[in-house]
């Protein structure tokens, strides 16, 4: 992650971050309110309830995700309330959540906290952990971007002080962790000393060693570093070398690496681009070339959901990543960093490509059926039972449903009959029973995009067939709205609008059949 608080830069679109994160420099931050939605699926930090937990209300940043101890456990960067952060003498400690079916989330608290503005872990960054030997070695990302720090009377930065680099913590318990400061990797020499982060380190079984990836950057082009050990107790990690990766980044964030039956995987974030968000690579080795699947449609959701990582509980892969929230909390808001956890199921499809579907336990956390009620049609439409035509080949055809009341999953199943028209789902329809945010099925363009008011705020790749039925499922928990089609990709959404509001499924230059609808209810 781009841990010198992402929410200001994207706010000013400018390097301010010595000024934006500085505590020396008192900056002057628009106040936001205390999280006070309640989530059992797509959770955010809370203040503890129960005595010895040293949790308190936020959001979550980059999840680092592990299956112990019979249980997910998602350690994930805790960005506090501006209130928070301008009292604390640093930024986004390690937290943690845990749970078994990712419908009921226990909030632990913190794990590792942060340092101060005169040690290199005044901000803490994305890391990972691994076990070896009985002891758990936490490694994480260092970052101290105050001026005082970065001019350590060496102006040089021959061998003083630098932004960003890679510690580490050691625990055997999961819970009481101890911080190594004696131990430090920086960037090699020919990389830059401010973008080196986000350690990702697993033993390789290939190779027989142990494998510490870290996001870096050479002449402003992002490389993924490999450092190789054959114990993480030695401290001796030695550079093995950039990997070969397909693409041209700024960054390739939060990356990491699995296997799944014989084929390799890498998941890296990028935030960058025309398209960011997190992409996936395919190999036959972990040493590469990494390149892009076949069809060239690397995404499986879009920038709405960000840095996700991989776990198993040996059965099953999951991704873990975060939805934008915005500032201040409405949809005309500014996008910015930190929010809902997000978890998605991943599948294998042909041709060595990878999708998401909605995790079986959510499907089944809804479990009372109902008919959508609808509260008006335009257009040419019909209906029998739970199935809806919309025929907007001439004018647009339309279904305005019923209220998005408290949690719900809408699932059923959608066609298109052409290509070249568009149907989109309205939400958040206010006055004149116009939606001012859309969810977008987009055939000619090969893909599904959300607008708010007319621009684009995400997108995913989908590759339509006309007439092609495709299983889908609309997910509400709060201002969380996530679509997903066909168990390929899913988009998440942040619409602070849809809650409480009708929503509305229309068809333009093209017949939807939209078949066996129905709501669900936990």
């Amino acid at each position: 992650m781009r841990i010198i608080c992402k929410e200001l830069l994207l706010l000013s679109q400018v390097l301010l971050t010595l000024v934006s994160c500085d505590k020396n420099n008192n900056p002057v931050v628009q106040p936001e309110p205390e999280p006070v939605a309640s989530y059992s699926l797509y959770p955010v930090p809370t203040a503890a309830a129960t005595s010895g937990n040293n949790g308190y209300n936020g959001w979550v940043g980059d999840v680092m995700p592990h299956f112990l101890e019979g249980k997910f456990q998602l350690f994930f960067l805790h960005d506090a309330t501006d209130r928070e952060k301008q009292a604390s003498a640093g930024q986004h400690p390690v937290h943690r959540f845990t749970t078994e079916n990712l419908t009921e989330y226990t909030y632990e608290g913190e794990v590792i906290p942060y340092g101060n503005s005169s040690t290199q872990d005044h901000l803490v960054g994305t890391g990972s952990m691994v076990e070896a030997n009985g002891t758990y070695y936490f490694y994480y990302t260092g970052h101290n971007g105050s001026s005082s720090w970065l001019q350590n009377n060496n102006a040089g930065w021959v061998n003083g002080n630098t932004r960003e680099a890679v510690m580490y913590a050691t625990s055997t318990d999961l819970i009481t962790w101890t911080k190594q400061p004696a131990f430090t990797l920086k960037a090699p020499e020919g990389y830059n000393r401010n973008e080196f982060r986000d350690p990702y380190v697993f033993y390789n079984e290939e190779f027989s060693t142990y494998w510490m990836l870290v996001s870096a950057q050479r002449s402003g082009k992002g490389e993924l570093l490999v450092f190789t050990s054959a114990d993480p107790a030695l401290n001796n990690w030695q550079l093995r070398g950039p990997l070969n990766v397909e693409g041209d980044y700024l960054m390739l964030e939060c990356a990491d690496i699995f296997k799944w039956g014989n084929q390799y995987y890498m998941l890296f974030a990028e935030d960058w681009s025309n398209t960011p968000g997190t992409r996936y690579r395919v190999a036959s080795s972990t040493s590469g070339p990494w390149v892009k699947p076949t069809g060239g449609h690397d995404m499986f959701d879009g920038h709405q959901f960000y840095a996700a990582r991989m776990a198993s509980n040996g059965s099953k892969y999951y991704s873990f990543g975060w939805a934008h929230r915005r500032n201040p909390e409405n949809d005309n808001g500014t996008r910015t960093w930190g929010g809902n956890l997000i978890s998605h199921e991943l599948t294998q499809l042909p041709n060595k490509r990878l999708g998401v579907r909605l995790p079986e336990s959510i499907v089944n956390y809804f479990s009372k059926a109902a008919d959508l009620a609808v509260k008006s049609q335009e257009g040419t439409v019909s209906s029998s039972g739970s199935n809806y035509v919309m025929d907007g080949s001439n004018v647009v055809a339309a279904y305005q449903f019923g209220e998005m009341k408290g949690s719900l999953r809408v699932s059923g199943t959608v066609s298109f009959s052409n290509t070249s028209g568009t149907a989109s789902i309205g939400l958040n329809i206010g006055d004149g029973n116009n939606a001012s945010y859309h969810i977008r099925f987009e055939p000619g363009a090969n893909r599904i995009a959300a607008y708010n008011n007319g621009s684009e705020v995400t997108r995913v790749p989908f590759s339509f067939e006309a007439g092609k039925a495709y299983t889908m499922h609309l997910v509400v928990e709060n201002s969380v709205v996530i679509v997903y089609l066909n168990d390929e990709v899913a988009l998440t959404n942040r619409i602070y609008g849809a809650p409480g509001k009708t929503w509305k499924f229309s068809a333009n230059g093209m017949k939807v059949d939209l078949q066996n609808a129905k709501v669900y209810t936990h």
